[in-house]
């Protein structure tokens, strides 16, 4: 019976560790105080939602210079800039700006699978 209870406390104590410390943290990953309780774009689209999560990097570069990288994200495209084997296929990210994929439009389909069936 007491090593059940112990067993008991130490998941207790895990789960009060997680919820108070780790998940607060992996929600604001990267975002400063600022960041993480301000208004930020976008947040008008969908009232009341049901998860909010603030993550954020800060890169030492012009706006100019990091939206070429950004607007061609997207499997089949230039990647994801992650773990290519789990999220592009197993096919590498780009370490190039590829001319193709610089132009994004309202409505543009960017494929989140490889096999495009979604976006």
């Amino acid at each position: 019976m007491l090593p059940l209870l112990y067993a008991f406390l130490a998941l207790a104590l895990v789960v009060i560790l997680y919820l108070t410390v780790i998940r607060p943290r992996q929600l604001t990953w990267g975002a400063t105080q600022k960041e993480a309780v301000g208004a930020l774009p976008g947040d008008d689209i969908v009232a009341g939602p049901h998860f909010v999560a603030t993550r954020a990097i800060t890169i030492q570069a012009p706006p100019a210079e990091v939206w070429q990288w950004i607007v061609q994200i997207g499997s089949r495209r230039a990647g994801w800039y992650s773990l290519d084997f789990i999220d592009n296929g197993n096919v590498p990210s780009s370490r190039d700006i590829l001319p193709q994929f610089q132009q994004l439009s309202v409505g543009h389909y960017v494929p989140f699978t490889p096999d495009q069936k979604n976006g």
